[in-house]
Order: structure tokens, then sequence, then C-alpha cells
């Protein structure tokens, strides 16, 4: 399993002007009802409840909420990075500005781990996070990731 696997151009909300976590949560519930058909209402409870569990931000100013979705069958990731960031509960009490949606198959409990591994691994990297800051449209944001996965892979 690898991020390309999990991630199309047009899984991104670059620069958005969210004004609360719940916003932001919400039109990626939207994206991800255009790009797979999963009802976004009950995604968005999904991703609410989840979130009620504990934050889902993992310092540095990125969060990655996840939900796990019957009818699909496998991982996928969406992007949004916001023009301001959003109190998401953080531990370091940094606004969270980078946000990587995990959507996972209901029925492969061990996929949604791999996958929150690889996409954890993938945001330590300082220069991607400091790039993806600076994007401003999908496709630069989608090649960012792509540069920094073949620096890892060389």
């Amino acid at each position: 399993m690898n991020i390309n696997d999990m991630l199309s151009d047009d899984a991104f909300l670059v620069n958005f002007e969210g004004t609360s976590k719940k916003q932001v949560l919400e039109e990626l519930s939207k994206l991800v009802e255009f790009k797979l058909g999963i009802n976004s209402r009950s995604l968005l409870e999904n991703l609410t409840k989840r979130e009620k569990l504990g934050s889902t931000a993992v310092g540095r100013g990125i969060a990655i909420p996840h939900a796990n979705v019957t009818d699909i069958d496998k991982p996928y990731v969406f992007v949004s990075t916001l023009v301001n960031g959003l109190d998401f509960n953080s531990t370091d009490d940094i606004p969270v500005d980078i946000i990587f949606l995990l959507i996972a198959p209901d029925n492969k409990g061990s996929e949604h781990l791999q996958a929150l591994a690889l996409i954890s691994r993938l945001l330590r990297n300082k220069e991607l996070t400091t790039k993806l800051r600076g994007c401003k449209s999908n496709e630069s944001a989608l090649a960012v990731i792509y540069q920094s996965i073949r620096e890892v892979a060389a």
C-alpha cells in the first residue's frame, strides 16, 4: 500500500477558507460524496463522533481525521489546506491548516491502521508540510506530495 493508491488529483480542497472544524469536515465529506458516492451527512456524523472521542490533530498544524465506511474496497485520502488555521483541540495548541482525511473500508481494520501509519510517516516530513502550505492549486499540492514520496523512495 502506498499513498499513490489512495490519492487522486480531484481529492483536494486547497487554500480553503474554512471558519470551523465542522465546516471543513462538512466540505471534505461533500467531496467524498462527489468522488465516491458515500453519503456526506452520514460520513460527517461518523467523523464528528470520532472527533468527540479525541482530537485527530497530530501536532504541527496537522490533523488526520478518519472513518471506516462500507461500500469501498480500499482506503482513500482527501487533502485540505486551509487559508487560516483552525482549532482542532491539538495537544500542542497549534491551529490546524493541513488536513489529510482518511476513508477506509469498514471490514478491513488492518488497512485502516496501515494507511494511518503511512500518512503519519509522510506528514513527519517538514519540507513537505512547508511546501503544502504554499500550494495554490490541487495540481501543485499533488505534485508536492508525489515529489516527497519519490524522495523518500530514492
